[in-house]
């Protein structure tokens, strides 16, 4: 049944799209500049349009027959949403996992990389786009956002539009542009963990009515959430810099020219994740041999105490990471009658350069453990899009994409490694000599091409009924190589015993190796949408959508033969989405009410996995197949000139269908895999919801000027979810709920506005990440803790 609605729907959209030639010679007014996500109606408590451009022209998000939250700059300064972690608070069906900057998980609907652990070779299944930018790399966009016109999360299959194919959704940035009206603003903040924090930007005219420009500048410092108990140190602690520079140039009507330069860094004295507790049996009872407490026994170590909330932790390899990117953005539109013809082009580069402790203890054990990226790209996307008023409108276009990654990982270990690594049963010469000072660096090279054609039209059948169809076609290749080298101590002198002892443990933790890989492929993916305007405030929609994510390359310490062999080339994933949704709007647009119902089969779903037994290995494989289904409500209200709230949730439904050669969790033993068909897919919850509002009265003049005090906050719920790909019961993260608040009095007319925040007021203790590891240790990366400052902010 699935198949014949697929060719039918396929044949449908390739109908829609020839029906769409005609239009292109009919004539029409010039197209809009781009639109900003922000209410429409200046009357706060009043009905509110917001207006995003998902289908590359400006619309109500109410008119939009797409599952989508919109947020205007105004919503995410006022609840300190700064990056994509924060924004998971607002959009229930967003999840944002880390680790790390370059081990950043994003899904939307249960699907992406669900394991914050990543690897070079593979793009992610959730896009981000900042200034019509496709950032290949996740660590590209944890750096502050701010300054931000609005930010937009589209969920489901994305690609007939603009950009990279995505098959799970994107996260859309939008920045302020440049202004011929000068104005000028910003905000200073100081917390508790001695935080600092500032936002300036600069807009005006440099030729009046041709050329303006915009400059923007961010610094956050904030000292550490954990301290090593090694040093005395606190840890975690966080340092952003970022600097935007913008030029819009006009020097007709119907063309204009932004030019976008920024340049980020950010550093951090990391932490190992906090000991939660300790295997030290399986399920069926067999003693878990070697485990954490055993070689703290034999080492001598004294383990630091399982109190995850005492937020202390104990190593000696001063863990910690730099990053840093750049990039040049071109953005050139002309307007042509009836059409606006949009040229974007852009270079990035992002850097990342590690340093971790390879057995979170302070022993001299593992003493390097780091992977770094050097990563550039490239990208060159052209599209014409018709104004919005014919009987069919388009969007249509070509785009390509260049990425390397220079990537180099490092596994060195001391003096203490054999005493720690290697189990005390096997011959203590031949432990020693393999391991201790045994050093192991891979190096890769991943390089991605990727050619597209796009094009989306909408059949306007009545006045109230449209049908829109989109078609891709996208080949992609992907090159690269891993070469690893291993250096350590002289074999020579021990027996011949000895010497079998130490290549298998060598052979265990890495080898010299060298292989190469490569993978090419072309496929067709489409959408088909029937929407109905029931009322001018109700519409109804109905989509399918067909898609793809491209395979990649498993580039690590994998072998293609032997015990530890793994495939170096992932399949591509296919999905086939199915939707219906619901927008409402009520009482003069003070109540808006909006209902998402998705299902979506993923065919050869790419996952990570983490082999424990080779020291947390990681590795992508492909799943039979992955379901995810669920329902999706937003509600905006504005029942009172003087307050605005709003609720979103989700229920998320996401199991693996297939996959009976999956790995084990780490609390089951005597078996190579486990089928794990039926199961829940790891890192996203059942239920998530948020919910929040503000309030706001005047006060008359206070120094001289119009005010009024307000008072908001934000409340945000997740259930339980996994972190592994295995599902130990070890990685379930338990659920969690945040409590955001604030307080404060502005002047109407934006020159002062003085605001006393929180952020997680009962100060939970939650975790981002949860895993047993190969000594049994559970682990987990825990969650920012209470939070509180005063922030000065300023516009004119």
């Amino acid at each position: 049944m699935k198949r014949i609605l697929r060719a039918t729907t396929l044949a449908l959209i390739g109908t829609t799209a020839l029906a769409a030639m005609p239009a292109l010679a009919e004539d029409g007014a010039a197209a809009a500049d781009e639109a900003v996500g922000t209410e429409a109606n200046g009357t706060r408590g009043g009905g509110t349009d917001i207006i995003v451009t998902a289908r590359r022209r400006n619309e109500r998000i109410q008119d939009v027959p797409v599952a989508a939250n919109a947020f205007g700059g105004e919503q995410l300064a006022a609840t300190r949403t700064y990056n994509l972690r924060d924004l998971q608070q607002l959009t229930p069906s967003l999840v944002v996992t880390q680790t790390n900057p370059r081990n950043t998980s994003i899904n939307i609907r249960g699907l992406g990389n669900n394991v914050s652990v990543y690897n070079d070779g593979l793009e992610p299944a959730v896009g981000v786009y900042v200034d019509q930018v496709y950032l290949a790399r996740p660590g590209q966009a944890v750096f502050d956002l701010s300054d931000v016109e609005r930010i937009e999360v589209l969920r489901g299959p994305q690609g007939t539009l603009f950009g990279k194919n995505t098959s799970a959704g994107a996260v859309v940035v939008t920045t302020k542009s440049p202004t011929f009206e000068p104005e000028a603003g910003g905000d200073i903040t100081i917390g508790n963990y001695n935080f600092r924090q500032l936002h300036a930007y600069a807009s005006g005219a440099l030729v009046d009515d041709l050329l303006a420009a915009r400059i923007y500048v961010s610094k956050t410092d904030r000292d550490g959430y954990m301290t090593n108990r090694y040093d005395g140190d606190d840890t975690q602690d966080y340092h952003d810099f970022g600097l935007r520079g913008q030029l819009l140039f006009t020097p007709a009507s119907n063309f204009k020219l932004r030019l976008i330069g920024d340049y980020g860094r950010q550093h951090s004295k990391t932490s190992a994740a906090v000991l939660t507790g300790v295997m030290t049996q399986y399920d069926n009872g067999t003693v878990f041999a070697n485990n954490y407490y055993d070689r703290a026994a034999r080492t001598g170590y004294t383990p630091v105490a399982v109190d995850p909330g005492a937020r202390i932790v104990d190593t000696n390899a001063n863990p910690r990471y730099k990053m840093n990117q750049w990039g040049l953005n071109s953005i050139a539109e002309l307007s042509i009658p009836g059409n606006t013809i949009t040229s974007v082009t852009a270079y990035r580069a992002w850097n990342w350069y590690p340093h971790n402790d390879g057995d979170s203890t302070s022993l001299d054990a593992g003493t390097d453990f780091h992977q770094s990226n050097e990563q550039r790209q490239f990208s060159q996307e052209l599209r014409i899009a018709s104004e919005g008023t014919r009987k069919v409108d388009y969007v249509a276009g070509l785009y390509y994409l260049w990425q390397s990654i220079d990537a180099e990982s490092v596994n060195a270990y001391g003096q203490d490694a054999a005493a720690w690594f290697v189990a005390p049963s096997v011959n203590p010469a031949a432990a020693a000599a393999a391991l201790n000072g045994y050093t192991i660096i891979g190096r890769s090279r991943p390089v991605t091409n990727s050619y597209a054609a796009f094009g989306q039209a909408i059949w306007h059948v009545t006045h109230t009924i449209d049908f829109t169809g989109g078609l891709r076609y996208t080949y992609e290749t992907k090159t690269g190589y891993f070469d690893q080298t291993a250096t350590g101590a002289s074999l020579d002198g021990l027996t011949a015993a000895q010497i079998t002892a130490a290549n298998t443990i060598r052979g265990r933790y890495g080898v010299a190796n060298y292989y190469s890989a490569s993978t090419s492929e072309g496929r067709l993916s489409g959408s088909a949408t029937l929407s109905w305007k029931v009322t001018p405030d109700s519409l109804i929609y109905a989509t399918y959508a067909h898609g793809h994510k491209f395979g990649g390359l498993n580039l690590a310490n994998i072998t293609t033969t032997g015990a530890y062999a793994a495939d170096p080339v992932i399949k591509p994933e296919t999905i086939d989405s199915y939707e219906l949704g619901l927008k409402t709007a009520w009482f003069a647009n003070r109540l808006t009410a909006n209902l998402a119902a998705f299902w979506t089969d993923d065919a050869d779903y790419q996952t990570t996995v983490v082999d424990v037994d080779r020291n947390n290995l990681s590795y992508f494989t492909n799943v039979g197949k992955v379901r995810t289904r669920g329902f999706e409500g937003d509600l905006r209200a504005n029942p009172a000139p003087w307050l605005s709230l709003y609720a979103s949730g989700a229920y998320t439904d996401a199991k693996y269908v297939s996959y009976a050669g999956a790995p084990c969790p780490i609390e089951i033993t005597g078996q190579t895999t486990c089928d794990m068909s039926g199961r829940r897919l790891p890192g996203v919850s059942k239920w998530a919801v948020s919910a929040g509002g503000e309030a706001h009265a005047g006060v008359g003049s206070v120094l001289g000027r119009d005010s009024e005090v307000y008072a908001g906050g934000d409340y945000s719920y997740r259930s339980n979810f996994y972190t592994t790909a295995s599902l130990s019961r070890y990685s379930q993260i338990p659920a969690f709920s945040l409590v955001n608040a604030r307080l404060g009095v502005r002047a109407l007319d934006g020159l002062v506005d003085i605001q006393v925040w929180g952020r997680n007021l009962t100060n939970k203790l939650y975790y981002l990440s949860l895993a047993a590891g190969t000594t049994g240790a559970v682990t987990g990366t825990l969650g920012d803790p209470r939070t509180y400052g005063v922030t000065l902010k300023t516009s004119f």
